[in-house]
């Protein structure tokens, strides 16, 4: 499964023109965790979250350092934080610099990089525009599809094999294949000895017939043309 089984395509974002709170509403109001924030080219620039609200002076949460922090702290690091609680603008209080992935990437490396980056979503960026963003709720429902779809996958197979199974025990020759007979994600595999190619042609087809099956896989072998086992 890559990035593209999963994003989300539809994705909300801001300019870095947009009123923070302005943002802060969208967060709110699509309960979502982060909206990418696009230049004047359409280009992602950055990234504003949740976390981007945290020290704010308006709820008084501001980072306060003490005398001595204060001086060991460069000028740059103060100017920085004192724009980012007190920005006005999605352009001012965004995030730049982050990971991205794109629509080919493999589940496993996304993974990867929410962990290593101890973030919760990445943009999946395809020829250097917005193609969606993943969070950890879609890897979660990617999770709970994967369950389902295993799970109706292995129902599947049982109707096909019981299927299979009724067509040849009302044949007078298919009787002794009814256990021969293996399905896996809609492949059938019939095993076992078979008297001739017309035996071996007859159980192809009555396994092609039955509803569901995506393809067949024969491994009989005709009687006669069994390999011989030498004798050491």
């Amino acid at each position: 499964m890559k990035a593209r089984d999963i994003l989300t395509s539809n994705v909300i974002t801001v300019d870095v023109e947009t009123p923070l709170p302005e943002v802060a509403d969208l967060l709110v109001r699509h309960r979502v965790g982060s909206l990418p924030v696009l230049d004047g080219d359409g280009a992602v620039a950055g990234i504003v979250s949740e976390d981007d609200f945290l020290r704010r002076v308006e709820t008084g949460t501001q980072r306060r350092l003490s005398r001595l922090a204060e001086f060991f702290t460069s000028d740059t690091a103060l100017q920085e934080d004192y724009v980012r609680s007190r920005a006005q603008k999605a352009g001012d209080a965004m995030r730049t610099g982050l990971p991205h992935v794109t629509p080919d990437t493999e589940l496993v490396e996304i993974v990867n990089v929410l962990e290593n980056h101890n973030i919760h979503s990445v943009l999946v960026l395809e020829d250097g525009k917005l193609a969606g963003i993943i969070s950890r709720s879609d890897l979660v429902r990617a999770f709970a599809s994967s369950l389902h779809d295993n799970a109706q996958s292995a129902e599947d197979d049982r109707v096909i094999r019981k299927s299979l199974q009724d067509e040849l025990a009302a044949q007078p020759w298919g009787r002794r294949f009814e256990n021969s007979i293996v399905v896996v994600n809609g492949i059938v595999h019939l095993w076992g000895s078979v008297g001739s190619e017309a035996e071996r042609a007859a159980l192809r087809v009555a396994a092609e017939r039955i509803p569901g099956v995506r393809g067949v896989e024969d491994h009989t072998i005709v009687r006669g043309l069994m390999p011989l086992r030498h004798k050491l």
